[in-house]
């Protein structure tokens, strides 16, 4: 079976950027009239933060065929025939609602892990098996 390196870029893409509108719409339950303990101090925007982005092979395949992450000026930056482990550190300025999005594609048997670090605290981690196409793909938004 041939696959079309275009079309699955497309894909992840596309998924990246459902995923980020499906996060952003997510509603909230507001019918709670208890008062958290503690309220966090709003996060202040503009804001410089160190960002991670981690693939690692856990079984199986350890190549992925690619690799697509938001880069430090928030475009995409993509990557083929990726030797696995895969790290990509940056540091960028965020303003609030601004996302990341990082995705992946292979071919094979195999069990890979994703994770998304921001100033050092993971906020969005991903395990993701396949048997002969594997994809996956996290997407995070600054509140």
């Amino acid at each position: 079976m041939k696959f079309n390196i275009t079309k699955v870029i497309t894909i992840t893409t596309a998924a990246i950027m459902l995923q980020s509108a499906f996060t952003a719409c997510k509603k909230d339950n507001d019918n709670t009239t208890t008062p958290s303990p503690s309220t966090p101090t709003p996060a202040v925007y503009p804001k410089t933060v160190s960002i991670e982005f981690s693939l690692v092979s856990e079984s199986g395949i350890d190549t992925a065929s690619t690799i697509l992450y938001t880069n430090e000026t928030g475009g995409n930056n993509t990557v083929n025939n990726v030797k696995l482990p895969f790290s990509k550190k940056l540091t960028r300025t965020v303003k609030k609602y601004d996302n990341l999005g990082f995705g992946f594609n292979t071919y094979g048997v195999g069990s890979f892990r994703m994770k998304m670090v921001v100033d050092g605290v993971i906020v969005k981690e991903q395990t993701y098996n396949g048997t002969t196409a594997i994809s996956g793909t996290l997407a995070y938004i600054f509140q």
